[in-house]
């Protein structure tokens, strides 16, 4: 009986003494879900801050150069040549914000580019057809006009009806992320060819016109028109894209913050478990 009483307390003590095994954090599948995870949010937050960045060195160029331009004296638009396609915008930096005169025949064709503001209103940049010594066809801007309160109709702009020597700055719309549809609005009348659109696609009014546009319009700079020109070359400016950088840089460094504060709890707490 002794004997088998000392064997039970020599096992007791022995199972004491053994220490459970313990997977290594390093093996953990919770441990490489949550490296991987951070990993791919990490970068992909500093992916975006470096092509923010990108995005507001190239802005910044495009403005300098645009700066420049606005002091050179104006060409003669015939000595401007653009791509043979409305589509292409492959010629974008080489003539944007270009000064330039010309002889221009206006046509009767109308476009109201709906949904723009200028000074706190809402309205329409208005644009009709031109022609030039090169039997070009190009759009040129009139200018803002504040919208009216019953969509069913447009507001009355002065077109011209003359050939006259124009002064002006060329620019193009470049396509938009969010849809380049024209989805134009014939109020077209016995007196007027008027539409209203969404947006300036140029491949789509060669094809409403019928006549082979060239992607470029032409805005005045001097008084052809008495209506405001609201000059947006450029969609956003270098300062936002700037701005948008430093807000992606600083959620990746607050991200990895709470990242390594986590990890160090966590690590502190399996430190106290094993001892």
């Amino acid at each position: 009986m002794k004997s088998n009483s000392s064997t039970k307390t020599i096992l007791n003590n022995s199972v004491g003494d053994i220490e459970v095994p313990r997977v290594a954090w390093f093996k953990s599948v919770k441990f490489w879900v949550g490296f991987v995870l951070t990993v791919v949010v990490f970068s992909t937050l500093v992916k975006l801050g470096l092509w923010q960045l990108q995005r507001g060195n190239d802005k910044s160029h495009m403005e300098s150069m645009l700066a420049q331009r606005s002091k050179q004296s104006p060409i003669s638009l015939s000595s401007v040549h653009f791509s043979n396609t409305s589509q292409s915008n492959s010629d974008y930096l080489d003539w944007i914000g270009v000064p330039v005169f010309a002889e221009v025949t206006p046509l009767p064709e109308l476009f109201y580019l709906d949904n723009q503001t200028f000074e706190g209103q809402v309205g329409y940049v208005v644009y009709q057809l031109i022609i030039d010594g090169q039997s070009r066809f190009l759009l040129l801007e009139l200018g803002f006009v504040k919208g009216m309160e019953q969509r069913q109709s447009l507001p009355v702009v002065e077109q011209l009806t003359h050939p006259l020597m124009i002064t002006g700055r060329l620019y193009q719309k470049l396509d938009s992320p969010l849809g380049n549809e024209l989805y134009p609005e014939d109020f077209t009348s016995s007196t007027s060819t008027r539409f209203r659109i969404q947006n300036l696609n140029i491949g789509s009014l060669a094809e409403l016109t019928g006549k082979p546009l060239q992607a470029w319009a032409l805005q005045p700079i001097d008084s052809t028109t008495p209506y405001a020109h609201p000059w947006k070359p450029l969609s956003m400016n270098s300062t936002k894209h700037y701005g948008y950088a430093f807000q992606w840089f600083s959620m990746a460094l607050v991200f990895a913050f709470v990242v390594g504060i986590a990890v160090y709890r966590w690590a502190r707490k399996t430190h106290s478990a094993r001892h």
